[in-house]
């Protein structure tokens, strides 16, 4: 496995900060490595200062990135609080018990409050997978997830139907 493969692999896991150092000058292959994931390239010869400082320099960076990220842990509509870290989500701070795709369609729309999502775009996110015109696999979800979390299912306040369009969040005071 080539240490391209190996950061791409670590990229879709982690942020942890990446330094390459690499033999390899050329404005190519640093262009390539910044370009799959590395926070930084230094080529052959370097100076152990050098190479500390700019350690220190990534790893400060990413500090200060992971707190910014830390505040975005919880999401809140009204009276249900999505909590990004534990994967939770309560509602009156009782927990509501949903399934891995309802969490990840009422995050969606959460994320992205003003925003209305058609059953292709939900479907094509969630499920990763391309919209075969088959509305019923997103129906089914926002039916159960309308039945987790709203007052009254039949007259939904959370997950909004935008008629002839698709879902959005609805407006919670």
């Amino acid at each position: 496995i080539t240490g391209m493969n190996v950061m791409k692999y670590i990229r879709q896991k982690s942020t942890v900060p990446i330094i390459i150092i690499s033999a390899k000058d050329s404005d190519s292959d640093k262009t390539l490595g910044l370009g799959l994931g590395a926070d930084d390239y230094i080529t052959k010869p370097f100076s152990i200062t050098e190479v500390m400082a700019r350690i220190k320099a990534n790893i400060r960076r990413n500090t200060e990135y992971a707190a910014v990220q830390l505040e975005q842990t919880k999401l809140v509509c009204g009276t249900l609080v999505m909590n990004l870290e534990n994967h939770t989500v309560t509602k009156s701070g009782e927990i509501i018990e949903l399934t891995a795709k309802e969490f990840d369609i009422l995050r969606l729309l959460m994320e992205n409050p003003r925003r209305v999502y058609t059953k292709a775009q939900i479907y094509s996110l969630i499920w990763n997978d391309a919209y075969m015109g088959d509305e019923n696999a997103v129906n089914v979800h926002i039916s159960r997830l309308r039945t987790k979390i709203e007052d009254d299912p039949r007259k939904p306040q959370v997950v909004i139907t935008v008629w002839g369009i698709g879902y959005k969040l609805g407006e919670q005071k």
